[in-house]
């Protein structure tokens, strides 16, 4: 009896652990087909001059660390700068980290497998940037 009742206690907490994790595909973080950890190269291929407009890449070694826009490109789940709010929790479910300011919103998520992260920065009810990264 007295293991069953540890099953059961060892299988709900792995459950309850379980839900914390968020459940965003890695390669749904990426703006414009430019993802955490292409190569600078590609990156240029697919964006052209990356400062243009607003538009940031940070790298090191070569390798696309963040990457960060206020204008265009979008997500892989087609959110894009100047969207409703409402379609960020439409598109990934609830938020793993919810920042609220007294003029702005930031929603957060990871990665299935923790490696990248994906911010949305909202203002008066419409998304103002994307930003994706390694973590």
């Amino acid at each position: 009896m007295k293991n069953k009742i540890l099953t059961v206690l060892a299988g709900m907490m792995t459950m309850t652990a379980a839900v914390c994790y968020a459940t965003v595909p890695v390669d749904n973080i990426a703006i414009a087909d430019v993802a955490p950890g292409s190569s600078v190269e590609a990156a240029k291929q697919k964006l052209g001059t990356h400062n243009q407009r607003g538009d940031k890449l940070f790298f090191t070694n070569g390798i696309v660390e963040e990457i960060e826009t206020k204008f265009g490109g979008a997500t892989p789940a087609g959110i894009s700068v100047g969207m409703k709010e409402s379609v960020i929790t439409q598109t990934y479910g609830n938020p793993d980290k919810l920042e609220r300011d007294s003029d702005d919103t930031e929603y957060t998520y990871y990665s299935a497998d923790y490696t990248k992260k994906i911010e949305f920065k909202v203002i008066k009810g419409k998304i103002v940037k994307i930003k994706c990264e390694l973590r």
